[in-house]
């Protein structure tokens, strides 16, 4: 008996029927637990625990600047007693406490301007260091070197040697530490620097000659009520 080979076109059509078998094969699948299951929208939640502003609507932790933050005290109610560096003062009836326009200013005033002037003069409370010399003669610059009044002396006052000094003339009134100079013409200065170990402090009063007038009593009233911080 003699055999022969199946033709090649059979064992090609033998592979494809295997392969059609068990191409009809899926693996079972298991449904997840309850305790597996993932609630809709749990996977865009943010965690909790590492997010500091968690619970917070977005206008507390970014629409106000001031979230959280206690206001402060509004000048009226700090009173006339002012406590700067290692001085105290008490201001006389008729001044205006007002909030300081300048971090560096520790306290400040409206003189209450003169019939007829435009504007209140200006008091302020300062620390800083330097000279005596050095600081009056920057005073002195600010009416332009030379003012048309020019006077200074040295009072004793609660056992400090207190520089007192008064100008008159065009005033360069810089709001702001970089901000532009305004001349302001016919101004008057009262100041006076209260040298304390290396700090000193400054008391300086500024505005239209006539409210400044208006004020110098009271102004030297202030220099007398100085007193050391207890």
């Amino acid at each position: 008996m003699i055999y022969t080979c199946p033709p090649l076109w059979l064992a090609v059509l033998s592979m494809f029927v295997l392969a059609g078998c068990h191409s009809s094969y899926e693996p079972a699948t298991r449904e997840a637990s309850p305790a597996e299951a993932v609630m809709p929208g749990a996977a865009e939640a943010p965690p909790q625990a590492d997010d500091p502003h968690a619970g917070l609507f977005a206008a507390d932790a970014a629409d106000d600047p001031h979230a959280g933050l206690v206001a402060a005290a509004p000048a009226a109610d700090l009173g006339p007693e002012v406590t700067a560096g290692a001085i105290r003062l008490t201001a006389p009836d008729g001044w205006v406490r007002k909030q300081p326009r300048s971090q560096f200013v520790e306290a400040e005033f409206a003189l209450p301007k003169a019939e007829g002037d435009a504007a209140d003069g200006r008091l302020t409370i300062s620390l800083a260091g330097g000279s005596v010399t050095d600081n009056v003669s920057r005073w002195r610059d600010q009416f332009g070197g030379q003012p048309e009044k020019d006077a200074q002396q040295e009072m004793d006052l609660a056992g400090w040697k207190v520089t007192v000094v008064d100008f008159v003339g065009t005033y360069a009134d810089q709001p702001g530490p970089f901000a532009p100079a305004v001349e302001r013409p016919g101004y008057r200065m009262l100041a006076a620097i209260v040298p304390v170990g290396e700090q000193l402090h400054f008391i300086k009063a500024y505005g239209p000659q006539k409210t400044m007038t208006d004020h110098e009593d009271a102004f030297h009233a202030f220099l007398r009520s100085l007193k050391g911080k207890q």
